[in-house]
């Protein structure tokens, strides 16, 4: 089993500080304005999101005989894909994700996870933390396009060993 770290990108650790930021501001505000009732919401609206987005949010990657193991803050939430079902895997270029749009997910708290889609690969679910070292993992049956952002660029070259094992 060979594990991959995944690394918060300087966008994302910019986005992540700016969003505590403005917390902590509301909740300083919340202990200096009167009435304190509106305070309240600029406490819980963020702990709504805040905590699910880290609960979520990538941590690294394992790669084991058989899985791709796609790991999250709270274990319990990791994705598996069966290398069976994983047609290829290429790491990509930067120009692959020009006009890049988040359809639908998390665009720089904690990374970038969720639905994105671009001229050039249409729809895809990503589970990044950077714009570096960006894999394409195609899926057989569902024509799903993943994309993951290990640290280590040399893990698209351990997931084709593996395809190459399993065909």
């Amino acid at each position: 089993m060979e594990t991959y770290k995944a690394s918060l990108d300087t966008l994302a650790k910019t986005i992540t500080g700016i969003v505590f930021l403005l917390i902590v501001t509301g909740i300083v505000f919340m202990f200096t304005l009167e009435p304190r009732y509106g305070g309240i919401v600029l406490v819980v609206i963020p702990i709504f999101i805040l905590v699910p987005t880290y609960l979520y949010s990538v941590k690294g990657y394992q790669l084991t005989n058989d899985k791709l193991i796609i790991q999250r803050a709270f274990s319990k939430l990791n994705k598996e894909i069966s290398i069976s079902e994983i047609e290829s895997a290429s790491l990509t270029e930067t120009g692959d994700f020009k006009w890049t749009i988040r359809t639908a997910g998390n665009g720089g708290l904690f990374g970038y996870t969720g639905l994105f889609a671009n001229p050039k690969l249409g729809s895809f679910r990503m589970y990044c933390t950077s714009h570096r070292n960006r894999i394409l993992i195609l899926l057989i049956e569902k024509h799903e396009k993943i994309v993951i952002s290990p640290d280590d660029a040399g893990m698209a070259d351990a997931l084709q060993k593996r395809l190459k094992i399993m065909a």
